[in-house]
């Protein structure tokens, strides 16, 4: 008897139910994130301070979230903003593959009976509720109905195709060549970034009978596979260290699939052994889930003893770029205030003197892409961008602590001009990302700079550019010289801004709108912004008479 099926009502059951599956993984994951707020954030940088903390942090919030892909761009994201280091990071991403099993642990336990309701409850609690704890909670039980709903949903209208021949020879054949399943497995997973959508539409189609179960763990141990396309794609463009948090995530996934493949016939022997003892033999979903399991605890466990070698490899493996630049804010320790506020001050002296440099950079950034629309430029001013937040908060909660020891006056001074620092180059990074932003606008406008106005914008940016560099001269080694020119360009910049105004409302009177719009006196007001920031930093420096003080202490 030959099967018919209504080829489009099945196709928009599959895609509906696909669409269905991962909004709800999306909308769950979201509201999870509302209910805890920033305390998820905190949490993650504050107990990830070896690899086994990592590992229980990346099974909690791969649990909440139900996603081991946004567990992993999250962390991934932590990297590139310089909250976390690359083996805290390596931590978390071995127990996020433990996490994620929650979801194929719960489709064992045939949750999709309880889908409607729960979509139901969601619902009414996000429309008829005030607070907005419980509409996030009502969020969460609606995304969670949805999951269970899209698989259904999903399997449903796979399980049409199981008595067509051409389909039980393909999954024979996966069987009788396990390494077609993990390549399967991995082009599945990567194509709709959820190994947990591809383990649940593989558990469906396992309790027809017609999955063997070596095609099953093969297709499950490339799916393991394919869920590293996430954090590839979130390191994309980004740091070192995010690319090579990505890296080690690829490397542990699939040397643990290749292991497995290599043992999968007595593996799938174990997990039959364990389906006869616990079911009678019956292929029942839970089988899957357990073979998922046992597979990621067995990887993890076995990966954990070697996170260092992991770390070394990823970083043969991605060079250190030229223009990348690390920042360790776990520099700032704690312990130190207490023993020595005044290295306290120094160590916060030297990670401010990084942010300095990555303001510098990023102004180097926006004069290139004033001129060259280059969307790597751009990507990268944005990523010095989060970093300088990073340390501007970082530094400043670190410095506030050593305020509350006791501190000679001298100490009080520098603490005092370190505490200014930090707010001027954090202001002047972002006067540079609104010059990315202007430009980023100009650009998808189709607007061009004129000629003069190229010109202009060439003199100002070198004169800031050099002003910049002297800011950070003056700041570091308290050059009052170098103090003193500093002041002598922040004059030069506010004569030449004013200068380039007049000359934009003449040309804008005599050539009209095809080149420039009111977006250049913004540009040259951003500019200006910067020259007086750089003024304020080295006030401080020409204000230090313990300066002068220890220069006359050295000489005598």
């Amino acid at each position: 008897m030959n099967p018919s099926i209504d080829w489009t009502q099945t196709l928009f059951l599959i895609i509906g139910g696909l669409g269905i599956f991962l909004y709800g993984i999306h909308h769950m994951g979201e509201s999870m994130k509302l209910l805890a707020g920033s305390q998820l954030k905190k949490l993650i940088e504050k107990t990830t301070s070896t690899p086994l903390k990592g590992i229980f942090m990346g099974i909690l919030v791969t649990t909440l979230l139900q996603t081991s892909s946004g567990t992993t761009a999250l962390t991934v994201g932590l990297v590139r903003a310089g909250l976390m280091t690359l083996p805290q990071a390596v931590g978390i991403i071995l127990g996020a593959n433990i996490g994620t099993t929650t979801t194929s642990f719960l489709v064992g336990l045939n949750m999709k009976v309880l889908a409607l309701p729960l979509m139901g409850v969601g619902s009414l609690m996000i429309f008829f509720l005030k607070t907005k704890k419980m509409k996030h909670i009502g969020g969460a039980l609606l995304g969670f109905g949805m999951i269970f709903y899209g698989l259904d949903l999903m399997g449903g209208a796979l399980k049409r195709f199981v008595d067509f021949p051409v389909f039980e020879e393909t999954l024979l054949l996966v069987s009788n060549i396990p390494v077609l399943g993990v390549i399967a497995g991995a082009v599945l997973t990567a194509v709709v970034q959820s190994s947990t959508a591809t383990i649940g539409i593989l558990q469906d189609l396992y309790t027809t009978g017609y999955v063997p179960l070596i095609g099953a763990i093969a297709i499950i141990l490339g799916s393991n596979i394919g869920t590293t396309i996430t954090a590839i794609l979130a390191a994309a463009g980004g740091s070192t260290a995010a690319k090579r948090t990505a890296a080690a995530h690829v490397m542990f996934n699939v040397l643990g699939s290749v292991l497995f493949l290599l043992l999968i016939r007595p593996y799938a022997f174990f997990i039959n052994w364990l389906q006869d003892l616990l079911y009678a033999g019956q292929p029942v979903a839970m089988t899957l889930s357990l073979a998922h399991i046992f597979f990621n605890v067995f990887n993890t466990f076995v990966m954990y003893f070697f996170v260092k070698q992991l770390v070394m490899v990823s970083e043969k493996v991605i060079p250190s770029d030229e223009e990348d630049v690390e920042v360790r804010v776990d520099t700032l320790l704690p312990a130190l205030i207490k023993e020595s506020p005044i290295l306290a001050l120094e160590n916060a002296k030297r990670v401010i003197l990084s942010m300095a440099d990555i303001t510098f950079r990023m102004f180097t950034l926006s004069m290139r892409f004033t001129f060259e629309n280059d969307p790597k430029v751009l990507e990268r001013g944005r990523q010095l961008e989060e970093l300088v937040d990073t340390i501007d908060k970082k530094t400043h909660d670190y410095l506030v602590q050593v305020s509350l020891k006791d501190l000679t006056d001298k100490s009080a001074h520098d603490h005092a001009s370190y505490i200014d620092a930090i707010r001027d180059f954090e202001r002047i990074a972002d006067h540079c990302q609104n010059l990315f932003d202007f430009f980023e606008y100009r650009y998808e406008k189709k607007k061009v700079l004129s000629p003069d106005a190229i010109e202009d914008l060439t003199t100002l940016y070198n004169y800031v550019m050099d002003t910049l560099a002297l800011t950070l001269q003056a700041f570091e080694s308290r050059n009052k010289f170098k103090a003193n020119q500093v002041m002598e360009h922040e004059d030069m910049i506010d004569i030449l801004v004013r200068k380039y105004r007049k000359r934009h409302v003449k040309r804008i009177a005599d050539i009209g709108e095809h080149y420039d719009d009111d977006l250049f006196v913004d540009i040259l007001s951003n500019v200006e912004r910067i020259g007086d920031h750089c003024q304020n930093i080295v006030l401080n420096v020409l204000h230090d008479r313990y300066y002068i003080e220890d220069a006359m202490a050295k000489v005598n």
